[in-house]
């Protein structure tokens, strides 16, 4: 049956498909009919000539070896006896001798599994198995075959990733290197493959795979192994911000100060920018402390606010204590005074606090005066004046001085005394004054020919320019001496006139004896009157 026509084994195998329907007897003799008549159909016209004999069968491929993983078609030709050739790939029986290294299909594909070698068999369809040790074939089949060595497996391709990012000028990229090899496994070769960066002025990419952008731009990063390259794209945009440093940093002002905050931004290129005046400013404890637009924070109470400075989805912030209010100035009254030597001149300190408000301080300030032989000054602001000239009088309180300067001029008339005081002449009669200066510097001055005199009841004295009173009539009148604004004064009492003379007449008479002389007595009075006394 094994060289019989197609005809009649197709036949033949109905026959045998019918027969499990029927007797077996029955069907015998129909089929030897059927057969007789199919052989008699296919010699019909032509001689017969026996099918040539199989010798032997090559089993070939492209490779003999390949790598783990990968495929290889084996192909099986048919060596006849006559000389002949035929395809016996898709007929054959295939076999590898070791499924561990290599595995093969019905078809002739072989597939490397791991390192090694495996014999490859082709074994004519319906022949005994034979076994690996068999070198020729046997009478129940032929067999072909050859040795496929399997390598180890070998890199296919490498897949960079992320695929086509997107970083900001300055940032940088970690990528990835992940080789797939002919056995589909796949490994991690970030730190063995060769990176490079096709366009330096965007991207620079190191050793290791990390990328950082230079400039805005694509460029195609690679990655290669051996003759196997991958790729992506890498898009630089421009540096973008990526923190925002506010400055001073958790500073301490007084309540009522104010404190200048500046907003610095760094970008992913690693740049700064002063970005004060276009950040958005808050303070978390609007109760503590307020800020403007700009950046300037004001202490109003003591406590403690977060300042932020918010650009975008970025923020700084930094934290403002606000203390107690401070002293921050000194102001010295009078400002600038004049005094005369030896006057004295109270000084007032007044504090202002950082919150604006203000305090007397004259008690508690240190007072001092510069130059002690111009002016001298006491714990509580009393200055004096020592000699003519100027002076710095000073306040100092925790730490802040206050000042003004004092200027000493030449002692001045405080006081005129008037002399003799409250006295009393008779009519007609005079009374020398004499009016002495006490100075502001305790010093005395005899000033009669200076002063203006004056009497106040001129029908009762009058005065002259040095001081010389005359008594004009009974009665009493007060006496001044001025000198500018200064004035003194007494009073002087005028009684009636006094006899201050008497003169007796006839002066030097001479007489005979026994004959007689009047007298007169006449008396002159001190307002210049005469009287006969006789």
């Amino acid at each position: 049956m094994r060289h019989r026509a197609p005809e009649i084994q197709i036949v033949w195998g109905i026959s045998i498909m019918v027969g499990l329907r029927h007797s077996i007897v029955r069907w015998i003799s129909v089929l030897l009919f059927v057969c007789a008549l199919v052989a008699l159909s296919s010699c019909a016209g032509k001689p017969f000539s026996p099918e040539p004999t199989l010798s032997s069968i090559s089993v070939t491929s492209t490779k003999l070896t390949i790598a783990a993983g990968t495929t290889e078609q084996f192909t099986a030709t048919g060596n006849y006896a006559d000389g002949s050739t035929k395809n016996l790939t898709a007929s054959v029986i295939w076999s590898s001798q070791n499924p561990n290294v290599a595995t093969i299909t019905a078809g002739g594909l072989a597939k490397a599994v791991a390192a090694g070698t495996s014999k490859i068999e082709a074994t004519i369809a319906g022949s005994a198995s034979v076994s690996a040790a068999a070198t020729n074939a046997a009478s129940a089949g032929v067999i072909g075959s050859t040795i496929l060595t399997v390598t180890s497996a070998t890199l296919v391709s490498i897949a960079v990733t992320p695929a086509n990012p997107s970083i900001a000028k300055g940032t940088t990229q970690q990528f990835t290197a992940t080789g797939t090899f002919s056995d589909n496994s796949t490994q991690n070769l970030t730190g063995s493959v060769t990176w490079t960066s096709q366009t330096g002025g965007v991207a620079a990419i190191t050793v290791g795979g990390l990328a950082s952008g230079v400039g805005g731009g694509t460029s195609q990063i690679q990655a290669a192994s051996g003759g196997i390259n991958g790729s992506t794209t890498l898009t630089v945009t421009t540096a973008t911000l990526v923190s925002v440093a506010v400055t001073p940093a958790n500073p301490s002002i007084a309540k009522g100060k104010t404190e200048q905050f500046t907003a610095t931004g760094t970008f992913s290129d690693n740049s700064t920018q002063n970005l004060t005046g276009s950040v958005t400013w808050t303070s978390q404890t609007t109760s503590v402390v307020t800020i403007t637009a700009g950046g300037l924070a004001t202490g109003v109470a003591t406590g403690a606010s977060q300042i932020q400075a918010v650009s975008g989805a970025i923020t700084g912030s930094t934290t403002l204590t606000v203390t107690a209010p401070t002293l921050v100035s000194i102001a010295v009254t009078p400002a600038n005074p004049s005094i005369a030597k030896g006057m004295i001149d109270q000084f007032t300190a007044t504090g202002t606090f950082s919150d604006s408000s203000t305090q007397n301080l004259t008690g508690t300030a240190t007072w001092s005066s510069v130059t002690t032989t111009v002016a001298t000054i006491a714990a509580g602001g009393l200055a004096t004046g020592v000699a003519t000239g100027t002076s710095v009088i000073q306040a100092v309180s925790a730490g802040i001085t206050g000042s003004t300067t004092l200027t000493v001029t030449p002692a001045t008339l405080v006081s005129i005394a008037v002399t003799p005081a409250n006295p009393s002449i008779a009519k007609g009669t005079k009374q020398q004054f004499t009016a002495t200066g006490t100075f502001s510097d305790n010093s005395t001055q005899n000033l009669t020919s200076k002063v203006t005199w004056s009497s106040q009841t001129t029908t009762v004295a009058t005065i002259g320019a040095g001081g010389l009173a005359t008594g004009v009539a009974t009665g009493t009148s007060q006496i001044q001496a001025a000198s500018g604004a200064i004035t003194g004064s007494t009073t002087l009492t005028v009684t009636a006139a006094t006899l201050v003379s008497i003169a007796v007449t006839p002066a030097n008479p001479s007489i005979g004896k026994g004959a007689t002389e009047q007298f007169t007595a006449t008396g002159t009075f001190s307002d210049s009157s005469t009287q006969n006394l006789t």
